[in-house]
């Protein structure tokens, strides 16, 4: 479990998500175009006054300058309160932290909120909340940025004993990942629940023993006091 934390701490879809995604980027990019056409019809079809005209512009410092600002000093500071009490193992606390945050889980990064919502299910050993939460985050995200997403739901799949879903998963990880060790590792250990490979699998598990520490190396032992 302790991997699946640690990872989830560090450092985004399907097609159908990308184009979502595209499609809102082009509507944004179009709201002033749409607005000076407003600004057109109001000024020469109604004849509004100046200062009707000075009202209504003022939502693009609003909207590209004081929200996005806003945004990011929530952020900033839920991610701040988020880690404080993460590192307290206080999960039920921070599941109530969570859940009011109405803000950033309606106007923030999608993928973010609910891969910190993973982290908290699994905390609390709520593997299959925790799945159920990581594939949504994975549709919402970029495939250059999922390999994070991936190796946490691998983890996650691996301690609901779904070992053949695990393994895909982590073999599908790009070679440079910085998840390598712990994969290999992982992979080691399902070898061992499925008979597989013991030998080699031992030995690689004995050697990745003298680095590894949390729930991993625990993991470890166990594995190798019962092969």
């Amino acid at each position: 479990m302790q991997t699946i934390l640690l990872a989830a701490l560090g450092t985004h879809a399907t097609r159908t998500m990308a184009n979502k995604g595209k499609l809102q980027v082009d509507w944004r990019r179009g709201l002033i175009p749409a607005s000076l056409l407003v600004m057109f019809i109001l000024t020469f079809y109604f004849r509004v006054p100046w200062w009707v005209l000075g009202v209504f512009m003022l939502w693009i410092p609003l909207y590209y300058l004081a929200y996005p600002s806003y945004l990011r000093k929530k952020w900033s500071t839920f991610e701040r309160d988020f880690a404080t009490t993460f590192q307290k193992r206080d999960y039920k606390t921070l599941l109530e932290f969570y859940r009011k945050q109405w803000f950033l889980r309606k106007f923030g990064p999608r993928a973010e909120m609910l891969s910190k919502l993973a982290l908290i299910y699994s905390g609390m050993e709520k593997y299959r909340e925790s799945e159920q939460v990581l594939e949504e985050a994975i549709e919402m995200t970029p495939g250059p940025y999922r390999d994070r997403l991936y190796f946490n739901l691998a983890n996650i799949k691996y301690e609901l004993g779904k070992y053949e879903e695990a393994e895909q998963m982590y073999k599908a990880l790009r070679k440079n990942s910085p998840y390598r060790h712990s994969v290999r590792a992982h992979l080691a250990l399902i070898n061992l629940q499925r008979g597989k490979s013991i030998s080699e699998s031992k030995t690689l598990l004995e050697k990745e023993l003298e680095t590894a520490t949390g729930s991993i190396k625990q993991r470890i032992e166990a594995a190798l006091a019962a092969s």
